[in-house]
C-alpha cells in the first residue's frame, strides 16, 4: 500500500502519534472491484435464470420459496448496514460498552416479530405490511403510513450510501462524489435485474465481506496486543461499564434507553413491521422458515456486534496518545476504523481492502433491501388498483422502473447527508424514528386493542409525528446545555502527543466551552437519540387510546364494526382474554361480519369446538383472505 505522508509517523509500541494517509495499491483495487463485480453478477445470474418465467410474486417476494438460512443472513445485513461497520466501533471507543445492549434489544424485537406479527402477516398472505392497516382500519391509513415509510427509507438509504463513501474517500484517492455514485449504481443494477432473490443471495455474499473485515482487525489485535491487555486498557479507561441504569432520558446509553427506548422506538418498528424486514419474512417458504430466519439472525447480529466491541476497544490502545479525530486530522469519528485498517495492514496488500469492501458491501445490502421494499410498497399499496389490470410482463416493467427511479432519489439524498448533525450513526437513527415510532404505535394498537379504530389512529399518528418533528427540529437549532454534555457519557480522548506534518506537537485545546444553563425545554430537545422513536410511539398510543375510547363509547355506543372484530387481524395470544372481557358485546353485534365467506365457517367451527385451541381453528380458515372491500365500513 502506497503512502501519502502526513508528517513522519512516530509510533510508541502500538500507540500512534501522527497520521499517514495510504492510497490503495493495485491489489486493493482488484479485491474491491471483485466485490462489486460479484454483487452485480448475482443480479445478472438471477435475471438470466428467470428470463422466461418471472412473475411479480417472484420479483418482489422470491416466489415465497426462500430458505431460512440465507434469509437470516439477509436480515442481519439489512439490520447492520455500513453505519454499523463504521460507526459502532467508534461508539464503543467513545462511549464505552453499553451499546452491547443493542443485542438484547434486537433479540426482544425479533422474538416479538416471530411470535406476534409474522403469524398474522403470513396467514393473511399479504405482500405489504401496510395492506394490513387497510384491512384493520382504512385505505387512508394504508397510504399515509406507506408514504411515511417511503420518506424515512429514502432518507436512511441516502445516509447508508454516504457512510461507506466517506470511508473510501478517506483512505483512497477516490473522489467522494464518485464513491457515492458507484455505490448507488451497482446496487440499483443488480436489484433491478434480479429482484428479491438477487437481493437475498447478494446479502449472503456480502455478509462474508462484512465479517471478514471485522475479523481481520480482531485477530490482528488479539495476536499482536492480546485480549487481556485490550480488556485491561478498556477497564482502566472506564469503558467496561455494561450496567449503567438511569431514568434520565438525556443520558445517552443506559439499559432503559436500549430496552425501552429502542424496543418501543425505531428498532421495534424496523424489525417487527417495517417493509424492509417483513418482506424477507414473507419471502420464506413457510411460517416455520420465517420464524427460523428471525431467530438465527439474532446469532449473526450478536457475532457482528461482538467483533465491533473488540475492534472499538482496540482503538483505545492505538489512539491512546493521539486521537486523530479530536486533533482534526480526520473529519469525523466514523473514519477512525477505516484509517486504522489502512495503517495496520499497509504491508499486507489487499487486507485493508477487505474491510473497506465490507463496509461498502454493508451499504449495498441496505440500499438493495430498501429499493426492493419501496418498489413493493408502491406497487402493492399505491398502484395496486391500476397494476392489477395489467399483464404480468407490464407489471414487471413497472416494478423495475420504480427501482431505477427510487435508486436515483436515494443517490440524490446521499449528497445531502453530509449536512446532517450528530454524525452518521445518530442521523440514521434519528430521522427514520420520527415516522417509525408513530407507525410502530399504530401497528401495536391495531394488533392488541380491537376497539381502536380509524379516527383514533388518525389523531394519534398525527400527534406522534408532530411531537417527533418538533423535538428533532429543536435539537438541531437549540444549544446543548453543559449539564447534558456531561451526561452524554463521552469518554476522554488524548491529543497531547499528536504531531503536525512538520514534526511540531499538536497544541491541544485548553479553551473551556461556554457554560450553557439547562432548562426543561432544552432537556426535551436533547433527549437520547434512542428515545426519539419512543416519544412518537408513546404520543401515538396515548392520543389514539383516548380518542378511540371517546368514539367507541359516545359515538359508536359501544358497538364494534366488522374490521374491529375480524379475529385474523389480532394477536391470537391476546384474543381469548379480550373475548372474555367483551364477550356479550362482541358476539351480539354486526352479525353481517360472520356472513363473509370464510368467516361463516370459522364461526361454526368455533361453536362446535369451544374448548379447542383457537390457533388451530383459525388455521383452517386463514387461507380465506378477506379483501378490504369485503369488510369495508363507512366512517
Amino acid at each position: 500500500m502506497s503512502a501519502s505522508t502526513y508528517g513522519e509517523c512516530v509510533q510508541d509500541g502500538f500507540q500512534i502519534t501522527c497520521l499517514t494517509f495510504y492510497n490503495f495499491t493495485v491489489a486493493d483495487y482488484i479485491i474491491f472491484s471483485f466485490m462489486l463485480c460479484l454483487s452485480a453478477g448475482v443480479g445478472v445470474f438471477f435475471a438470466y435464470r428467470a428470463r422466461n418465467s418471472e412473475t411479480v410474486e417472484d420479483y418482489l417476494l422470491a416466489g415465497r420459496t426462500m430458505h431460512f438460512f440465507p434469509t437470516s443472513l439477509s436480515i442481519m445485513c439489512t439490520a447492520l448496514s455500513a453505519i454499523t461497520i463504521l460507526g459502532t466501533p467508534s461508539e464503543f471507543y467513545l462511549y464505552g460498552g453499553m451499546y452491547i445492549w443493542a443485542v438484547a434489544c434486537f433479540a426482544i424485537n425479533l422474538s416479538l416479530s416471530a411470535e406476534i406479527f409474522l403469524p398474522i402477516f403470513y396467514h393473511l398472505k399479504i405482500r405489504s405490511t401496510y395492506e394490513y392497516l387497510e384491512l384493520r382500519f382504512h385505505s387512508i391509513t394504508r397510504k399515509v403510513t406507506m408514504a411515511m415509510f417511503l420518506l424515512a427509507t429514502i432518507v436512511s438509504t441516502g445516509v447508508a450510501i454516504y457512510a461507506p463513501a466517506t470511508a473510501i474517500s478517506a483512505v483512497t484517492s477516490i473522489d467522494l462524489n464518485l464513491a457515492i455514485l458507484s455505490c448507488g449504481l451497482v446496487c440499483v443494477f443488480y436489484t433491478t435485474l434480479g429482484g428479491m432473490k438477487a437481493v437475498v443471495w447478494t446479502d449472503v455474499v456480502q455478509s462474508v465481506w462484512m465479517i471478514s473485515g471485522l475479523l481481520a482487525i480482531t485477530i490482528y489485535s488479539a495476536v499482536n496486543i492480546g485480549y487481556d491487555e485490550i480488556w485491561q486498557k478498556a477497564k482502566d479507561s472506564g469503558r467496561t461499564e455494561f450496567f449503567v441504569t438511569s431514568w434520565n432520558p438525556t443520558v445517552r446509553n443506559t439499559i432503559q434507553a436500549f430496552l425501552i427506548g429502542k424496543t418501543f422506538g425505531l428498532d421495534g418498528y424496523s424489525f417487527c413491521v417495517s417493509q424492509n424486514f417483513v418482506q424477507r419474512f414473507l419471502a420464506c417458504r413457510s411460517l416455520a422458515h420465517a420464524k427460523g430466519s428471525a431467530y438465527m439472525s439474532i446469532v449473526w447480529f450478536a457475532t457482528i456486534i461482538t467483533f465491533c466491541l473488540t475492534s472499538g476497544f482496540a482503538l483505545i490502545i492505538y489512539y491512546e496518545l493521539c486521537d486523530p479525530a479530536a486533533a482534526g486530522f480526520l473529519e469525523t469519528t466514523d473514519q477512525l476504523m477505516p484509517w486504522l485498517t489502512t495503517y495496520l495492514f499497509q504491508e499486507n496488500a489487499g487486507v485493508s481492502a477487505i474491510y473497506v469492501s465490507g463496509a461498502f458491501a454493508a451499504s449495498l445490502s441496505t440500499v438493495s433491501s430498501a429499493l426492493s421494499s419501496m418498489a413493493n410498497a408502491l406497487v402493492s399499496d399505491f398502484l395496486y388498483h391500476w397494476t392489477n389490470k395489467l399483464s404480468e410482463k407490464k407489471q414487471l416493467i413497472i416494478c423495475k422502473s420504480l427501482v431505477l427511479f427510487l435508486g436515483g432519489c436515494c443517490i440524490g439524498f446521499a449528497y445531502m447527508a453530509a449536512s446532517l448533525r450528530g454524525g452518521i450513526l445518530e442521523a440514521a437513527l434519528a430521522i427514520p424514528a420520527i415516522v417509525g415510532g408513530p407507525t410502530w404505535g399504530v401497528f401495536m394498537l391495531a394488533v392488541f386493542f380491537p376497539f381502536v379504530e380509524f379516527i383514533g389512529v388518525s389523531v394519534g399518528m398525527f400527534t406522534g409525528v408532530a411531537a417527533c418533528t418538533w423535538m428533532y427540529i429543536g435539537r438541531n437549532i437549540a444549544p446543548i446545555p453543559t449539564e447534558i454534555v456531561e451526561l452524554a457519557g463521552k469518554l476522554e480522548v488524548n491529543t497531547d502527543h499528536c504531531m503536525y506534518e512538520n514534526g511540531t506537537m499538536f497544541p491541544g485545546n485548553d479553551v473551556q466551552p461556554e457554560y450553557i444553563e439547562n432548562s426543561p425545554l432544552l432537556s426535551f430537545y436533547n433527549i437520547s437519540v434512542h428515545y426519539i422513536g419512543t416519544l412518537g410511539f408513546s404520543t401515538t398510543v396515548v392520543f389514539t387510546l383516548l380518542t378511540s375510547t371517546i368514539v367507541h363509547l359516545f359515538v359508536r355506543k359501544g358497538k364494534y364494526n366488522a374490521k374491529q372484530r375480524d379475529p385474523r387481524l389480532h394477536c391470537h395470544h391476546f384474543s381469548n382474554l379480550w373475548r372474555f372481557i367483551t364477550r356479550n358485546k362482541v358476539r351480539s353485534e354486526d352479525d353481517e361480519f360472520w356472513q363473509i365467506p370464510g368467516i361463516k365457517e370459522e364461526k361454526s367451527a368455533l361453536e362446535k369446538s369451544s374448548n379447542t385451541d383457537r390457533s388451530s381453528v383459525m388455521s383452517k380458515t386463514s387461507n380465506n383472505k378477506v379483501s378490504p372491500e369485503e369488510v369495508q365500513t363507512e366512517f
